[in-house]
């Protein structure tokens, strides 16, 4: 059993606690996506009967067409596609028939069309409600607009420029607009005024009905694990409104782009697309953007993972022309500067860093130094001999474990799709019992988690009700299928619940408050 007296206090967490690791686009619901509504709501509460402290969740930004959270057009603005429609009827946004036209298309997947061609025009038809009428959050709306000065007006006129001109990346506007002369932006900006005006009312909508979940969490004892990647879109308002710190050449396109070598997930690496920082300039200039971004993310969220943390010590940069990230080269991050720039700014430092991948000794001190929590995969743990960090025998505290993240196959599919040989490796690290089923491997893998020393464990919905990869959530390096999981409406069940709650007590306590 574990002893909770020999537990320290491991920033980001007060205690050893454990979560569930679900995206808000996942719950079901009337809508084509899951919303702020009241299904999230339902699975707040079932998580606070599972004594569960943790509510993870992917970036709440943006998101392009294709659904994907990792590469948005603003790190800053929250995703409006998420906003319930029932509540905004419940203000006074939308008419009954507008409410029934949005809600009577429910489907078993995310449907990324159908949340833009049905969804989009009645969150339009809201925000002009909402701009014309003395409503009730009109203080809270300008106050929220006060708040987020620094980003808004310039995302909004981003965002606002782009559905007038959807094909045309920012780097192909006109000269002066490319170039934010202020002449340019300035007629920009009126000439799009009433676009830019809707786009500031969803994205308050969307805000304020996070913050509405997000404390009935907090007031259930649970902590939101938001998640930051690393690097942002290239045809987004951050790149638009920050040329000089990115690695552009003169007419804004990129010089070099993200991506990383050949690794568990991709034998070619993983071309990202993205742009590179120029780090010099962003150091020079404090950090400023990138303390900002955390802010900010801190805003809507409690803790936050920094996706892909091994490129603050090295990153792998590919020329911008080329199709796979074979060629790359392994360039120097920010490193100690930026940990320093952000504890001054966090002192306590709220962040995990994730760091899986190709993993040096500069990262592993730049972890470890700073003594941040860290992540451990149990999927990971059982390839490699000797045992590697991710091994059940070789967990630390301070780390995050977890069956799987939203990269992996689902634990089932894991399972399934391994030889007769791996198996047995995993049986004999893991106690496990010979001859038994799928469902039952999941759930002795979720107890070996919960187990573990770290000081927290995380495990995805899809491995609570042992699904088969069918439910996975994303395949790397690829972009067509991916973000689309939805969990069934009542698959969460008391059962469930009191079966992660008895196997978190059983390991020793874990999330269950001391008597």
């Amino acid at each position: 059993m574990w002893d909770d007296e020999a537990v320290s206090a491991t920033a980001p967490f007060a205690r050893r606690t454990f979560g569930v690791l679900l995206h808000p686009s996942s719950l079901p619901g009337p809508e084509p996506i899951g919303t702020f509504g009241d299904e999230a709501e339902d699975f707040v509460d079932w998580l606070a009967t599972t004594g569960a402290g943790v509510w993870q969740v992917l970036p709440l930004t943006l998101t392009h067409a294709d659904g994907s959270p990792y590469f948005s057009p603003s790190a800053f603005a929250p995703n409006p596609w998420l906003i319930d429609l029932r509540r905004l009827a419940a203000i006074g946004l939308l008419t009954p028939d507008e409410l029934e036209a949005g809600t009577s298309g429910a489907t078993e997947r995310v449907d990324h069309v159908a949340v833009v061609e049905r969804k989009r025009p009645l969150l339009w038809a809201a925000a002009d409600r909402f701009l014309t009428a003395d409503h009730p959050l009109a203080e809270p709306f300008a106050d929220w607009r006060d708040g987020a000065a620094e980003w808004l007006d310039d995302t909004c006129h981003f965002l606002a420029r782009k559905d007038a001109e959807p094909d045309t990346a920012w780097w192909e506007w006109p000269d002066d607009l490319r170039t934010r002369q202020p002449a340019a932006l300035r007629a920009s900006a009126a000439e799009l005024a009433d676009e830019i005006a809707r786009w500031s009312a969803v994205l308050f909508l969307a805000d304020h009905q996070w913050q509405q979940l997000r404390r009935r969490a907090n007031d259930v004892g649970i902590a939101v694990l938001g998640d930051i990647p690393i690097y942002v879109a290239p045809d987004s308002a951050d790149v638009w409104m920050h040329q000089d710190e990115f690695e552009l050449d003169d007419a804004g396109r990129l010089t070099a782009q993200s991506g990383c070598p050949p690794d568990y997930f991709s034998e070619t690496g993983q071309l990202w697309g993205n742009p590179i920082y120029d780090w010099a300039a962003m150091e020079a200039d404090g950090f400023t953007w990138w303390l900002s971004r955390l802010r900010r993310t801190l805003e809507l969220t409690d803790l936050v993972r920094i996706d892909h943390f091994r490129g603050l010590s090295a990153y792998w940069s590919v020329p911008a022309d080329d199709t796979t990230a074979i060629d790359g080269t392994w360039e120097p991050g920010p490193g100690q500067a930026f940990v320093d720039a952000v504890r001054a700014a966090f002192p306590d430092l709220p962040i995990v860093a994730e760091d899986l991948g190709e993993l040096d000794d500069e990262v592993l001190a730049l972890r470890d130094d700073n003594d941040l929590v860290g992540m451990r995969v149990l999927q990971f743990g059982f390839d490699d001999r000797p045992p590697n960090e991710h091994h059940p025998s070789q967990l630390v505290e301070r780390s995050i474990v977890y069956t799987g993240t939203h990269d992996n196959d689902t634990l089932a599919g894991w399972w399934t799709g391994r030889s007769r040989r791996a198996k047995e490796r995993v049986r004999l690290a893991t106690d496990m019992p010979p001859r038994i089923g799928t469902r039952k491997v999941v759930w002795w893998l979720i107890e070996t988690a919960l187990r573990a020393p770290s000081v927290a464990a995380v495990v995805p919905a899809q491995d609570l009700l042992a699904l088969g990869n069918d439910a996975r959530m994303n395949l790397p390096g690829t972009t067509e299928g991916n973000w689309g999981w939805r969990l069934d409406a009542g698959a969460l069940t008391p059962v469930v619940a009191a079966r992660l709650r008895e196997a978190a007590s059983t390991a020793g306590g874990r999330g269950i408050p001391r008597s």
